[in-house]
C-alpha cells in the first residue's frame, strides 16, 4: 500500500467545507471528502507544533517522550538509555520501515525547530526549500513532493509524509487567493463587534490590541492582517487572510491529487489529511495564535480516504465522532497496514472506523501545552476544564471550565456553577498524572521540571510587562505580575 500523509500546518476543521464551513475554500478537500471517513473529535495530545509532532511519532504524551513545549528543557525529546529504539516503543516510521514499508517526508520542520530526532522517522528525508524563516511555499512543497512520487509511483509500500506550512500565520498568500477567499461566502459570525470589545480586556501576545508579537509591532502583512483587532472589520481583514491560505493550500492539494491522478495512482493510494494543532480567532481573546491548551488550538481535523474501504461507504458511516488524540494513528496505520502495534505506545487504533464501523474512542482526552503558557486541560465530550500552571505573558485564570456544547466559543467560564464537572475533571487529571509521572522509576514531569528551573517562552513576560506600562496599561502590568507570582506556587498534578 501507497499512503500519503498531508500534514498542514494550523488547519482548522471548523474552516473547511467537509467540517460545514459556508465559504467554499476547500473544493479540492470537499471532493476527496466524498470517498473518506471525516473524523468530528480528533485532537493532538499536546501542542503547538513540536510537542505535537513528538507525541505523533513516539506514540506517546509529551509526559513521556518529553516535549511539551517548544524551548530549553520543555523540547528535549527523552532518547532511550540504550542508545537504540526499544522495540515496544518506536518511532512510528522507523517501526513501519522496519516492517518494510518505505518511509520518506518533504518537510522544513526538523531545521525549523532544531527536532533532528523527527528525521528518525524516514529513511528519506527532502528540504523543500533553503527557507528558515517559516514561510516555506505550498507551491515548493508540491514541486519536491511530486518529484519525489513520480520517482517512486510504480514501487510499492511507501509512506509519504507531505509537510505544508500554509496556512500557519503570518498570511503572505499572494493578493488574489486573499480576494477570492473573501468572495466564496461571509466570514464567521463570531466574534461580534460586542466580543471584540471585550477582548480590550484581555492581554498577551497574539491578543487583540498586541497582535503582532509583544512590543506593539505593525503588521508585517498588512493586506491580510490588521494591527490590531479592534472593530468588526479587523476581525474579517485577519479571517480573509487566513482563508486566503486555506483556499492557496487547498489549490495546491487539488494539484498533488492531480500528479497522483495522471499517473495512475490515485485510486490505488491511501491519504490521509490532517494537522498539527490549529489556530485561534478569537476565542479566549487569542488571535492567529496556537497558545493555549483549548479546544480552538487541539481540536485538528483528520480525513482518511483508504482503497478498498472508504469508497462505497454509506454516508452515515463516513462520519466518526469518538474522541480521539493524533498518537492513536499510529495503532491505527499498524493495523490497517499488518504491521505489529508496539506495547509501549499510549495510542489505540481506531481501524475499524476507517472501515466504516463504530468505535468507542475514549471517555475524556488530557491536553497539554508548554509553549507560550504552561497548562493542561480535561476534555470531555461536553466540557473543557483547564488548569493553567504558568500563564506566560497571556491573561489565562488559574482554572477555568466550558460547557464546549453550549458555548463553542468558550466564553463563559463555568467553574462556579458546576463544581462537580470541575472537581471530576480534577480527578481524571491527576489519575492520568499517576499513570504516566507519579509511580516509582517514572521520568519526571517534564513540564513540571521545566516550571522548577525556570520556563523559556516564545515571548519574554518581563518584556512584555514592560509594554504595557509603556502603553498605559500598568494595571494590566500589575495583573500579570501577580499571575507570575502564583505561578511559582506549587504545581503538582496530583
Amino acid at each position: 500500500m501507497r499512503v500519503i500523509y498531508v500534514d498542514v500546518d494550523s488547519l482548522r476543521p471548523d474552516h473547511t467545507e467537509p467540517y460545514g464551513y459556508r465559504r467554499k475554500i476547500t473544493p479540492n478537500l470537499q471532493e476527496f471528502a466524498r470517498e473518506a471517513v471525516i473524523f468530528d473529535r480528533y485532537y493532538c495530545s499536546d501542542s503547538p507544533c513540536m510537542p505535537s509532532r513528538a507525541a505523533l511519532s513516539s506514540g506517546q504524551f509529551g509526559i513521556t517522550n518529553g516535549v511539551i513545549g517548544h524551548f530549553g528543557r520543555a523540547s528535549r525529546f527523552r532518547f532511550p538509555d540504550e542508545n537504540v529504539h526499544p522495540e515496544d516503543r518506536p518511532l512510528l516510521g522507523g517501526h513501519l520501515y522496519r516492517h518494510g514499508i518505505y518511509t520518506a517526508s518533504v518537510s522544513c520542520f526538523a531545521e525549523r525547530h532544531l527536532t533532528y530526532w523527527f528525521l528518525g522517522n524516514f529513511r528519506e528525508s527532502l528540504k523543500p526549500t533553503l527557507s528558515m524563516g517559516n514561510d516555506e511555499d505550498a507551491a515548493d512543497v508540491n514541486e519536491a513532493a511530486i518529484s519525489w512520487i513520480r520517482r517512486h509511483a510504480l514501487e510499492d509500500n511507501w509512506f509519504l509524509h507531505v509537510n505544508y506550512w500554509d496556512p500557519h500565520t503570518d498570511y503572505v498568500e499572494p493578493r488574489e487567493w486573499l480576494e477570492r477567499a473573501a468572495e466564496a461566502g461571509p466570514p464567521p459570525g463570531w466574534p461580534d463587534d460586542d466580543a471584540i470589545a471585550s477582548h480590550r480586556e484581555v492581554y498577551g501576545a497574539r491578543s487583540a490590541m498586541d497582535l503582532h508579537e509583544v512590543a506593539g509591532e505593525r503588521s508585517p502583512t498588512p493586506d491580510t492582517m490588521p494591527d490590531a483587532i479592534e472593530t468588526r472589520d479587523d476581525f474579517v481583514k485577519l479571517v480573509n487572510g487566513y482563508d486566503g491560505e486555506i483556499l492557496y493550500w487547498d489549490h495546491h492539494f487539488g494539484r498533488l491529487l492531480g500528479a497522483l491522478d495522471e499517473l495512475g495512482i490515485l485510486e490505488e493510494t491511501a491519504i490521509i489529511v490532517s494537522a498539527d494543532h490549529v489556530e485561534s480567532m478569537g476565542e479566549n481573546g487569542s488571535y492567529a495564535e496556537h497558545q493555549l491548551a483549548t479546544e480552538p488550538t487541539h481540536r485538528v481535523p483528520l480525513i482518511v480516504r483508504w482503497p478498498g474501504l472508504t469508497e462505497n461507504l454509506e454516508d452515515d458511516r463516513r462520519r466518526c465522532n469518538a474522541l480521539l488524540y493524533n498518537l492513536d494513528l499510529g495503532p491505527t496505520l499498524c493495523e490497517l497496514l499488518d504491521v505489529p502495534v508496539p506495547e509501549g505506545w499510549h495510542g489505540e487504533s481506531f481501524a475499524p472506523a476507517v472501515r466504516g464501523r463504530p468505535v468507542e474512542g475514549r471517555s475524556h482526552l488530557i491536553l497539554s501545552h508548554g509553549a507560550h503558557s504552561y497548562q493542561r486541560a480535561v476534555r470531555t465530550r461536553n466540557h473543557l476544564y483547564v488548569r493553567t500552571l504558568h500563564p506566560g505573558c497571556f491573561r489565562s485564570e488559574p482554572e477555568q471550565l466550558f460547557d464546549i456544547t453550549e458555548d463553542p466559543y468558550l466564553t463563559r467560564n463555568v467553574l462556579a456553577e458546576s463544581p462537580g464537572v470541575a472537581d471530576r475533571a480534577k480527578v481524571l487529571l491527576s489519575e492520568w498524572w499517576h499513570e504516566h509521572a507519579g509511580f516509582p522509576g517514572a521520568s519526571p514531569d517534564p513540564m513540571q521540571a521545566t516550571l522548577d528551573v525556570g520556563p523559556t517562552f516564545q515571548f519574554k513576560p518581563a518584556e512584555y510587562m514592560e509594554h504595557l506600562r509603556n502603553t498605559g496599561r500598568k494595571h494590566f502590568a500589575l495583573d500579570l505580575q501577580e499571575r507570575l507570582g502564583r505561578s511559582r506556587s506549587s504545581v503538582s498534578q496530583g
